[in-house]
């Protein structure tokens, strides 16, 4: 199970890039060396390595190693900008309960029972679904869920996220869930291949 992950750092398409640009460069890079561009200290590149590995992109830990598929992904797009590229990113973080719990509720199991939420319907999801985790750390009230439900919401809202892609529109006090055109998910190099030349 991984849930906080993330730390209290967004998804953020652009130091991604700058990470993989860093670790493919130097092959001994440590987290200072990934930090030290941003002026930040090392739970910032161990939280970004984090969403590296979470969305497909790397393998988990030092040195950064792109997976198969991140490889396709970095050749053809390595400011991680492209429609095709957030389509991937999004079908990784959301597909393995294991690998981001809370993505893969919200997604697949939150979202497709709802026209609109609050901040508040999710909060409520979030403790029920991970409650059997912790009472004590995810039950209601819980502060690590406040934190999981901002990142969630992060994720699906900022541009330099994924909020690009259209899923909800944040209202006065609630989102509304969008219908955009999904595109992916691609299970080999040569479809993604594909859709990048298309694209």
């Amino acid at each position: 199970m991984s849930v906080l992950f993330h730390g209290s750092f967004s998804l953020n398409r652009h130091v991604m890039s700058k990470f993989l640009a860093i670790g493919l460069k130097k092959q001994k890079a440590i987290d200072e060396d990934f930090c030290k561009p941003f002026g930040r200290g090392k739970p910032f590149s161990q939280r970004h390595r984090s969403w590296l590995h979470k969305t497909g992109l790397a393998e988990q830990g030092l040195p950064i190693t792109l997976t198969e598929l991140g490889s396709v992904v970095f050749k053809n797009d390595p400011k991680l900008e492209s429609d095709v590229t957030q389509w991937f990113l999004y079908h990784e973080l959301i597909t393995d309960p294991i690998r981001a719990e809370a993505w893969h509720f919200f997604a697949l199991e939150f979202l497709p029972k709802r026209k609109s939420f609050s901040r508040e319907d999710l909060l409520e999801g979030l403790a029920n679904k991970l409650r059997s985790h912790s009472e004590q750390h995810f039950g209601p009230g819980s502060t690590l869920n406040k934190t999981i439900c901002r990142k969630i919401l992060d994720v699906f809202t900022k541009e330099e996220s994924l909020g690009g892609l259209g899923f909800i529109e944040k209202s006065k006090s609630s989102y509304k869930i969008l219908s955009p055109k999904i595109l992916g998910p691609w299970t080999t190099t040569s479809k993604l291949q594909r859709a990048f030349d298309k694209s």
